[in-house]
């Protein structure tokens, strides 16, 4: 027995697709296909967001209830005595006098938030204290020359940075007082030694996230931040706990070819290319870089042609473009002033966004979000990159609040822009997706409706199998939404 659910382009077997879930292969080495599974390994040091600290296990990442305080420093908390005896034995029993010694006093309690001190802190203590410091971190396939020894620090450009240097100095000073009496770590604390080991963090660490796509930690991987960047990547990390798993998202010759994105994919070169020469000290030459045409495919703005719903593609910064390629219509400079003026209002309203999102404050959110969309829409081509954002931030928010006929409006037109600028391979083209269906079910009520959402989830799946592969977290977390959806579309099947 078989049957479709009909879409306007294509007939899909839905109920045949039932997605099961099952181990995965790590290849030895390339070609590599989509999917394939090309790394896995384990963090050399991690710790867990501060935000998350009471509520995820610091050891394991696991959300649990009834998670277990420290006993000896009160600051660390743990699903159970076997994660509380792994992170004892690994590190903890050093870190834990540094955090009851800080907790002491108010301003040694401060620093403890920030992600890069705790970090640097579990590198001293590693180095100090762990013989095997400098072998590779547990992982496949193994890369015997990343060691933390040889991680590339760029201490010579980051010891110009005057910024830099006065917050090595404040962590040397820090780390003087809450480590006096625990150890010998003279010799790392002097500002050539600490900025080795800032640098070499600093450049390599990478943010662990979790399957519903926030922030759990953040952890330096050894081979896994041997892969190089590209602002068109074709690769993604996904991760089981603070398991690090990378699969290809397209056909890659081999290991030294795979490229992973660093950076939100929604910015214009010139702002990309500032902001990785910043952080990393390298300059971007990839395919996205080297496209001249990309910049004006991600800034398209709406042809004035009365009957004409193509985009004019505009360069951002010079505000050049070319005639339509529909009607022949060219932007005047009556549209380009326009533009020009959107830009700056829209970073206003971004930056009121960026206060509102620090105190979780939602409903302000939305309505900025909101307002820049519709002031965005009236100029600017449904596929321009500030356009998409701007609505996935609205989609976001609304669905946040519970507004799910708003947000299932936004994230279905989402699924038809965000593909066109965007990967289509990746976590959050497939959440997309998954919602368009989800809050569409909660909106939709006809049967025949219903049955033609669930095919956007079928597309979902298959990103996440890409992504993430059948025995990830996040393909569970996925399937479980999915076979609920099929469930209430098709009633009839045996689940």
């Amino acid at each position: 027995m078989s049957s479709t659910v009909e879409s306007s382009t294509t007939f899909v077997h839905v109920w045949d697709t039932e997605f099961p879930a099952g181990p995965v292969d790590t290849k030895m080495h390339g070609p590599y296909q989509r999917g394939d599974r090309l790394l896995y390994e384990k963090p050399w040091i991690f710790v867990v967001s501060e935000k998350l600290r009471e509520q995820i296990c610091n050891h394991c990442f696991q959300r649990e209830k009834g998670l277990k305080r420290c006993t000896g420093c009160a600051f660390s908390w743990y699903c159970g005595k076997s994660c509380q005896k792994t992170s004892w034995k690994s590190v903890h029993k050093h870190e834990c006098p540094v955090f009851k010694k800080a907790l002491q006093d108010e301003e040694l309690t401060i620093p403890l938030g920030i992600e890069t001190v705790r970090l640097c802190l579990q590198a001293l203590i590693r180095v100090k204290n762990d013989p095997n410091w400098r072998d590779p971190s547990e992982g496949f396939p193994i890369l015997p020359h990343r060691t933390f020894p040889n991680l590339m620090s760029h201490w010579e450009e980051i010891k110009v940075d005057k910024k830099e240097v006065d917050f090595i100095d404040l962590m040397s000073n820090y780390f003087h007082k809450v480590l006096k009496g625990l150890g010998d770590y003279e010799d790392l604390l002097e500002l050539e030694s600490l900025g080795t080991i800032y640098g070499k963090i600093r450049i390599n660490n990478m943010t662990i996230f979790g399957t519903y796509g926030d922030k759990l930690g953040v952890g330096l991987y050894l081979s896994g931040s041997a892969i190089d960047h590209a602002c068109l990547p074709n690769a993604c990390p996904s991760f089981s706990g603070t398991l690090i798993n990378i699969h290809a998202t397209e056909s890659v010759d081999c290991f030294d070819n795979v490229r992973l994105s660093y950076l939100d994919q929604i910015y214009f070169s010139v702002p990309r290319r500032e902001m990785l020469k910043k952080r990393y000290y390298f300059d971007c030459f990839c395919r996205a870089c080297s496209d001249e045409n990309m910049d004006q495919r991600m800034n398209g703005i709406r042809c004035p042609g009365k009957t004409c719903s193509n985009a004019i593609l505009m360069n951002p910064y010079s505000f050049e473009s070319d005639p339509c390629s529909g009607c022949g219509c060219v932007a005047n400079k009556v549209l380009k002033d326009q533009v020009t003026d959107l830009l700056k209002r829209g970073r206003e309203i971004q930056a009121m966004m960026s206060e509102a999102k620090k105190t979780d404050n939602h409903p302000r959110v939305l309505d900025l979000a909101e307002t820049l969309h519709r002031d965005l829409s009236k100029v600017f081509h449904d596929t321009n990159s500030l356009v998409i954002s701007t609505a996935l931030q609205v989609a976001s928010s609304a669905d946040v609040l519970g507004q799910f006929d708003k947000a299932f409006t936004y994230f279905s037109s989402l699924r038809l822009t965000y593909p066109k600028v965007f990967p289509f391979w990746s976590f959050q083209n497939a959440e997309i997706l998954m919602k368009c269906t989800t809050r569409g079910l909660l909106v939709k009520t006809n049967q025949k409706d219903q049955r033609a959402l669930l095919i956007h989830f079928v597309e979902a799946m298959k990103i996440v199998t890409v992504c993430a592969g059948r025995d990830s977290p996040t393909f569970a977390y996925y399937k479980k939404f999915y076979d609920d959806c099929r469930e209430v579309c098709f009633p009839e099947l045996p689940h």
